[in-house]
């Protein structure tokens, strides 16, 4: 194996890594869906009721997020450890 795939490989290793632990972190903090909100955003914006609409924001949309992510992977691991600061920074604020 010459070394610029060895270099490739484990660039693309370290990007799903955090690719996977942002997904799960924004997972985790998503606020939970009621009934009564999505009937609510339903009405609201008549094109989520599309399965092109929804496939594109459910499914097409996280995907590609995705896929970037894997590429550039320093500038999104840089862009959550100064998101998670601001939040507790934020966080600390409102407790003083």
């Amino acid at each position: 194996m010459q070394s610029w795939e060895i270099f490739l490989y484990g660039y693309l290793a370290i990007g799903v890594l955090c690719a996977a632990v942002l997904a799960m972190g924004a997972w985790l903090e998503k606020p939970r869906d009621t009934a009564f909100s999505r009937d609510l955003i339903a009405a609201l914006d008549e094109r989520r009721r599309s399965f092109w609409y929804r496939l594109l924001s459910d499914r097409i949309v996280p995907a590609l997020a995705t896929v970037l992510i894997m590429l550039v992977w320093p500038v999104a691991v840089f862009m959550g450890i100064r998101d998670f600061r601001v939040r507790r920074r934020d966080k600390r604020a409102l407790t003083k």
